[in-house]
């Protein structure tokens, strides 16, 4: 990740975490300071290598507990959910390999959503999600580290979805448990980059700095922010940088000596997109519709010559061909929190040619040949400068990151 791209990073998430944390700090909303211990194991257990699947993370946060004295409509509209900023370390060495392969603790910041849909004088049931940045202190190496295949760049993305229970001890004191799933991945900055996606559970312990009274938030309020029910339309013109994961099968994977690996260093290419979403906006939180997507790709000169060298002539000769643009139509969905949006998208390509996208790229660990993609991230309007927007998305092929995107448009 370069300067530029970890500036723009930093920026949004400053951005968003003071959308969702003005409207608590302006009302003095109640303050939560948080303990995690949690133990996940590596959902794909087929790793060469690898003799042991699990690992531990441990976790400090502080969280404003939204209430009913705030005004935020978007607060009420979500049920007063508690916003949280946290520190975490994942204590990856806990994995253990045959050969001499070690992985680093991951160290974690991130921005925390809590909602209970469930309220009750001693317990409360909901979900979290999770989004942050992580810093990576090891890296992959043929030679020292071959087969930390998972954790190749310095800094990558986080992110965390889950189900919670917990049980309020007095009015001041919570303990509770959890099941997660977590996700690491630099979004293909560097290869390789088989992520990680775990699976677990965890319990922590709170501490309120103000009584807990479930009363407070069955106050039926109504919201004081008023929205137009409606369409609206957006142009988005968004960017970044990509490893490919066929040079790196035909340049890095079919070298046997692992010195001669190290010197391999594969270019990072510019990919672009344009897009044109059209939404309904049906309430407060959510607004639906489809959105066109017209990708471009700068590396096809190099992507089919890496065929020829990883699957052969005849079956680069038998492909659909190579063609840098791509079109694609997808389902989106945002989710507001005031000027805030998470933005997801899942869609098809009607047109796509992307040479060898049999079982072959798939049995090669290629998914970017496949037919659907999928794009999640967060987008900040600014109502003030005629509704433009930042944002930034990983675009993935199932599951599979294809490269990290910054994005500017405007909403019509």
């Amino acid at each position: 990740m370069n300067k530029l791209e970890i500036t723009l990073t930093f920026l949004i998430c400053l951005l968003c975490f003071t959308e969702i944390t003005d409207a608590q700090v302006r009302k003095g909303s109640d303050m939560v300071v948080s303990g995690h211990g949690w133990y996940g194991v590596d959902v794909e257990q087929t790793r060469p290598g690898l003799k042991s699947y699990g690992y531990m993370t441990y976790e400090a946060s502080v969280g404003f507990q939204t209430n009913p004295a705030d005004s935020c409509a978007f607060a009420h509209a979500f049920g007063y959910p508690m916003i949280s900023v946290g520190f975490s370390l994942a204590s990856m060495g806990d994995f253990k390999f045959y050969d001499q392969t070690r992985l680093p603790s991951l160290y974690s910041v991130y921005g925390s959503f809590e909602r209970s849909l469930i309220r009750m004088p001693r317990a409360s049931f909901g979900y979290m999600l999770d989004f942050g940045l992580t810093y990576n202190p090891g890296r992959y190496d043929p030679v020292n580290n071959p087969g930390n295949n998972w954790l190749s760049f310095p800094f990558m993305a986080y992110f965390g979805a889950g189900a919670f229970a917990k049980w309020h001890v007095g009015k001041r004191w919570e303990i509770g448990a959890d099941l997660m799933f977590r996700h690491f991945s630099n979004g293909r900055l560097a290869l390789p980059n088989e992520a990680l996606n775990a699976l677990g559970g965890g319990l922590f312990a709170r501490y309120r700095l103000s009584d807990y009274d479930c009363a407070k938030y069955r106050v039926e309020r109504k919201p004081y922010q008023e929205f137009e029910k409606g369409m609206q339309y957006m142009v988005v013109l968004g960017g970044g940088l990509h490893s490919c994961m066929a040079e790196w099968n035909a340049y890095v994977e079919t070298e046997p000596d692992p010195v001669k690996k190290k010197d391999v260093h594969l270019r990072k290419h510019p990919k672009l997109s344009l897009s044109f979403d059209a939404l309904y906006r049906y309430s407060l939180r959510y607004a639906t519709g489809l959105g066109l997507d017209v990708f471009y790709s700068s590396n096809m000169e190099e992507l089919e010559k890496s065929d020829r060298l990883f699957y052969g002539d005849e079956a680069v000769d038998n492909c659909p061909g190579y063609s840098p643009v791509s079109v694609g139509v997808a389902v989106v969905q945002e989710v507001y929190w005031r000027n805030l949006a998470v933005h997801v998208a899942v869609g098809a390509y009607p047109y796509r040619k992307k040479g060898v996208n049999g079982p072959e790229a798939k049995a090669a660990g290629d998914r970017e040949r496949g037919w659907h993609y999928e794009k999640a991230g967060l987008r900040y309007y600014f109502p003030e400068l005629g509704n433009t927007f930042l944002g930034f998305a990983i675009k993935s092929h199932s599951i599979k990151a294809e490269y990290l995107e910054f994005s500017i448009g405007v909403r019509l």
